[in-house]
């Protein structure tokens, strides 16, 4: 069954991922399986693979190489027989959209592997017929590791999956980061309290460090909870920190489309629980406990109340220990579980498992060379310290070896530093769920950096290796994933936009008092006639389609 999706909307695509610098290598939990690149080129076909890439400004080289000549690509070609070969270069992601559009609209020749990272091309590509449907080539030549990975997360085909068949590859996210509640430590010792377990113990929390004066300063101006509405009452993927989805625990995440008890997908925002969450911030706005400019504040100027001193908590990431925390920060600060939410259960919206796919041009002709290669490129990703990459991407470029281990100190390496991963055909590292969380965690636990996946992550802040082993202890039962992937439906296309205008100038005007928390009842009514449920019906089509 084809669904019937949205054919024109806003198109973000990238070739050669552009990842936040927060996410790095992840670690593996196989040692026992070599990277096959390892193997070397014994005697395999030499393989042409042709590609479109952005080389922008961050694309940096030496020893007067390019993006389709260096130190990787010369690599991939001794231990695969692989030659990449760059038919056209773009300087940003955008270009990269409009070249990669003119080519599908204009019936010529797409690379041979590229990467998708928009729903609504993806659909538009594989109905173009352009593309292959990479079943076959899956289970013929995907390395055991691999099969088994996508095996422990089958839901992650959802995004390439069109009339039951797999058009394009999904790569993972690291799902390492997300969330933890940071807490001023020494406000709590000053008033002799606790960190909250419940959203009663933080409101207690909140309004002693509004109203009893925690940093001793004499005067009124302390803030409970930092928090960015700007965006609306939404979770990671719309907003990054600082957000306010810990509240509502798991029963509805707003934006987020989950299963309801009749097995259908339900639209977060418009169920009862996000009710009651509203009210909630309407009390802590109304008592002071939240920023009154937070319905205006983007993620990093809500965070400032935090990193100056004048917030008693933040919600957010791992990561934040890196940005915007600094060593600057001296007071005592550290990361604890978030409290249960107001249906008494801790969650939070996760980061989607997969926002990139490969894709593959339907006369593409060696998928074997690209699996061997891509196996390879994952020893990282994998944490397998068998792999030949398990030090870094190449020596004398991101790590120099002294006295037999590796070493990252950028001043080390003649003629500089270089991120060579940027040069790979997916352009970063490519992730596995969570592994990056399991060495970040041993490291937050006081264990001694052995591996060089444990050492290079050594050089991060110690506070992110302490909430990344806080986080460990919850992560599997807290996260909340938005089961919709599919690209826009085509009355998402159509009044999507104004339904969620209309739904975060709803909830904004019940935050800030301007209207009584019963008008969430109009809102979903609303919501529901001016095509919510229209949207939920394709949803549900979309969903049933997978599942058949």
């Amino acid at each position: 069954m084809k669904i019937k999706f949205a054919k024109q909307a806003s198109i973000a695509l990238v070739a050669g991922v552009l990842l936040t610098a927060v996410a790095g290598c992840s670690a593996a939990s196989d040692p026992g399986q070599a990277a096959q690149g390892d193997q070397g080129n014994t005697g395999q076909q030499e393989a042409t693979i042709t590609l479109g890439r952005v080389v922008g400004s961050d694309n940096k080289f030496k020893n007067g190489e390019t993006i389709e000549n260096n130190v990787h690509t010369k690599w991939a070609k001794e231990k695969f027989g692989i030659d990449f070969k760059v038919d056209w270069t773009v300087g940003t992601g955008d270009a990269y959209t409009t070249k990669l559009r003119l080519l599908l609209n204009s019936n010529e020749k797409l690379p041979d592997v590229f990467t998708l990272n928009d729903p609504t091309l993806e659909n538009q590509v594989v109905d173009s017929g352009k593309v292959m449907d990479i079943d076959e080539a899956f289970d013929k030549y995907a390395s055991q590791r691999l099969k088994d990975l996508y095996a422990q997360y089958p839901e992650i085909w959802n995004t390439v999956t069109y009339d039951g068949k797999h058009y394009g590859l999904p790569t993972f996210n690291a799902n390492s980061s997300f969330s933890v509640l940071w807490i001023r430590q020494d406000w709590l010792d000053t008033l002799g309290l606790k960190a909250p377990k419940t959203i009663a113990d933080m409101e207690a929390v909140m309004d002693a460090f509004v109203n009893r004066d925690p940093d001793g300063n004499g005067i009124k101006d302390t803030l409970g909870l930092s928090l960015s509405l700007k965006k609306g009452v939404t979770a990671v993927k719309d907003t990054f920190m600082v957000s306010s989805d810990f509240l509502f625990g798991q029963s509805a995440i707003p934006t987020y489309w989950t299963e309801g008890p009749d097995g259908k997908l339900q639209y977060g925002s418009v169920q009862p629980t996000v009710k009651e969450g509203l009210i909630k911030l309407s009390e802590w706005m109304s008592k002071g406990y939240l920023d009154k400019d937070a319905g205006i504040m983007d993620e990093a100027k809500a965070a400032e109340s935090f990193v100056q001193g004048k917030s008693g908590m933040v919600f957010g990431p791992t990561w934040m220990a890196s940005y915007p925390f600094s060593a600057d920060m001296t007071f005592d600060y550290v990361p604890v579980p978030i409290p249960a939410g107001i249906d008494g259960k801790m969650g939070f919206g996760s980061e989607p498992q997969s926002s990139v796919r490969f894709y593959f041009n339907k006369d593409f002709k060696y998928m074997e060379a690209f699996f061997n290669y891509l196996d390879a490129i994952m020893g990282p990703g994998f944490y397998d310290p068998s792999s030949e990459l398990a030090n870094g991407w190449a020596e004398g470029y991101d790590y120099v070896i002294v006295d037999g281990k590796p070493v990252y100190d950028q001043d080390k390496i003649p003629g500089g530093w270089i991120d060579v991963k940027k040069y790979t055909i997916y352009g970063n590292d490519i992730q596995t769920p969570k592994k990056e969380l399991e060495v970040m965690a041993k490291l937050g636990q006081g264990k001694t950096p052995e591996t060089p996946y444990e050492m290079y992550f050594s050089a991060r802040p110690k506070k992110w290796a302490e909430a990344a082993a806080v986080l460990q202890t919850y992560i599997d039962e807290a996260s909340v994933f938005d089961k919709y992937t599919g690209p826009p439906t085509a009355t998402m296309a159509q009044k999507g936009e104004l339904l969620r205008k209309m739904e975060s100038e709803a909830f904004l005007k019940i935050i800030y008092g301007q209207e009584s928390p019963d008008s969430f009842d109009s809102f979903v009514e609303k919501w529901k006639s001016s095509g919510g449920d229209d949207i939920t019906k394709e949803v549900n089509e979309w969903y049933q389609a997978l599942n058949q």
